[in-house]
């Protein structure tokens, strides 16, 4: 076996996306005493194929930001160690067999898991005290697969022909948003699901869907989502589309978003969480 099949080849799904992720603390983390450090982490790469990870730390939990990281990027080195097998899954025009994306999503929550394990005991810690939320889209030429773990947002870009009138549909194509997944957090309003020792199969949210006329996707921590996504689901800002049109001319940066998370019209109203997110965004079709 040459060196060369070790390191993963970027191919033609990487080459149409730009990504960009960006964590900052929330303003009540700032203003506690002492601060608090930022529990968000945030991750969007392109290569070998797009990759979103969003990994939100339980604000009770003690060091649940040293948790949030450990999980992102743990994840992204065992998503690139197991491409070989997920070109099958999500580059192939054939479906899938039955229940394959399932054991794959279930297959990486379990790595997060045991992730979280290992760093309590390597911190003489309770896996408590590192739990987080979980978000992750992995794309493919033909598929998009997606899970969810607790809270926050996973929002999917679509190009759809704009209607030219009532009964016929035009020819330039304009974006729109859905979300992936349910909404809300719980049965109440202060509770959610961790990545932790307690976690079951039966709480982790994941999906496959067709990749074709998707343009974008943005994953959100519940902090970012506050003034992005309806509580409910029912709405979805078009910001997000006007960032995903920028990021794909190369014309959004990190700071941007930075601004944005601590301007004025976005704190106003909200609880001044920590605010995670992770863009891709491809060219449009023709």
């Amino acid at each position: 076996m040459s060196a060369d099949t070790w390191e993963p080849v970027s191919g033609e799904t990487a080459l149409r996306w730009r990504g960009l992720s960006a964590a900052v603390a929330g303003l009540a983390h700032l203003e506690a005493e002492p601060p608090l450090p930022c529990q968000d982490a945030a991750l969007a790469v392109v290569a070998p194929r797009p990759l979103l990870v969003v990994a939100d730390g339980a604000g009770s939990a003690a060091a649940s930001e040293r948790g949030a990281r450990a999980v992102v990027v743990a994840l992204r080195r065992l998503v690139v160690t197991l491409e070989t097998q997920l070109a099958p899954l999500l580059d192939a025009p054939e479906p899938p067999d039955e229940g394959a994306d399932r054991q794959l999503a279930l297959l990486l929550v379990k790595h997060a898991r045991g992730v979280l394990q290992d760093v309590a005991a390597e911190q003489h810690r309770e896996v408590r005290d590192l739990r987080c939320t979980l978000l992750l889209a992995l794309v493919g030429q033909a598929r998009l697969l997606w899970l969810k773990v607790g809270d926050g947002a996973i929002v999917v870009e679509h190009a759809v022909p704009e209607a030219a009138n009532e009964t016929e549909a035009g020819n330039v194509l304009v974006p729109a948003l859905s979300l992936l997944g349910e909404a809300g957090r719980g049965e109440f309003a202060n509770q959610t699901t961790f990545v932790d020792e307690h976690l079951t199969p039966a709480q982790v949210q994941s999906g496959c869907c067709a990749m074709e006329a998707v343009t974008g996707l943005a994953l959100m921590s519940d902090g970012a989502a506050e003034k992005l996504v309806a509580h409910d689901g029912s709405r979805v800002a078009g910001q997000l589309s006007h960032w995903l049109d920028e990021l794909r001319d190369g014309r959004l940066r990190a700071r941007e978003l930075v601004r944005r998370f601590y301007s004025e019209a976005f704190c106003q109203g909200t609880t001044g969480d920590d605010r995670g997110i992770a863009l891709a965004a491809r060219n449009l079709p023709h």
